[in-house]
């Protein structure tokens, strides 16, 4: 109990520090809207122009790819936070308190990552609203529920770029490493298209992976009721990606650690 409190701490101090810078916040914002509508103008374009057969009303498809944008732009760059410690040897001082570090350090990520979850969850679904005009087919209870599930996804976006991020006890750096879960992401989590358009073998390897469990999976539920996940499949799916991704970020640690004792670190 008394963890959670000084977790919960660490997490609101977090979201009051990054709501207040205003200029940053607006900056991304902006740039995040711009990439949404980039989409939502590829997507119209391949209707109009029958380029391809797609199997979801355009406007429904528009929202997912707005969505899947949103959530690459609500997380905050945890790893490069955790990869600075390293280097300046903060983390050296952070260890020997009362406080698991890596906790921390995602309470601090899910702190910052709620500040931009209500600007994005109120202005950027409003400006993707106006643009395209119309909700999805699954109306305000389909778009809430993706969401609800975008924001536990995005939780689980964060574990991983800790374990990222602390990689560089080994390593020396982390963004090699994060770039390559990040390509994994964008590729496997159907940032710009669902997975229902990939090839058959590409879908059963992406289903292998996380990225499924906190970024397809939730935003597919904008598809109405094309949503090739079910919502009972969904939570099951987070239940267990949860669960795996907090053993296997804890097995990281210690190895990372053992490796920093055993150099003298």
């Amino acid at each position: 109990m008394v963890t959670a409190q000084k977790l919960y701490v660490f997490a609101s101090t977090s979201f009051r520090d990054h709501m207040s810078h205003r200029l940053k916040l607006t900056a991304r914002f902006i740039l995040c809207v711009f990439f949404m509508f980039v989409f939502i103008e590829f997507w119209q374009l391949i209707e109009r122009e029958k380029l391809i057969d797609i199997p979801f009303p355009v406007h429904d498809i528009c929202w997912y790819a707005s969505l899947t944008q949103m959530m690459l732009f609500m997380s905050p760059r945890l790893f490069m936070t955790v990869e600075d410690d390293v280097r300046n040897g903060d983390i050296a001082y952070s260890l020997i308190r009362p406080m698991p570090y890596l906790w921390m350090r995602i309470s601090e990520g899910i702190g910052a990552m709620t500040a931009n979850t209500l600007i994005y969850y109120t202005l950027g679904v409003l400006c993707v609203y106006l643009y395209i005009g119309e909700l999805p087919s699954g109306g305000m209870a389909a778009l809430g529920t993706a969401l609800f599930f975008l924001y536990l996804g995005s939780i689980l976006h964060i574990l991983y770029q800790a374990m990222a991020g602390i990689t560089a006890l080994w390593l020396q750096e982390a963004e090699s490493v994060y770039r390559i879960y990040q390509k994994v992401l964008i590729v496997l989590g159907g940032l710009y298209m669902p997975l229902t358009l990939y090839p058959d073998w590409l879908q059963t390897w992406a289903f292998l992976t996380p990225v499924v469990a906190m970024l397809y999976g939730p935003v597919q539920l904008v598809l109405g009721a094309n949503s090739p996940l079910g919502l009972e499949t969904l939570i099951l799916l987070m239940v267990f990606w949860f669960g795996f991704s907090i053993l296997l970020m804890n097995f990281i640690y210690r190895a990372c650690i053992g490796r920093l004792e055993i150099n003298g670190g």
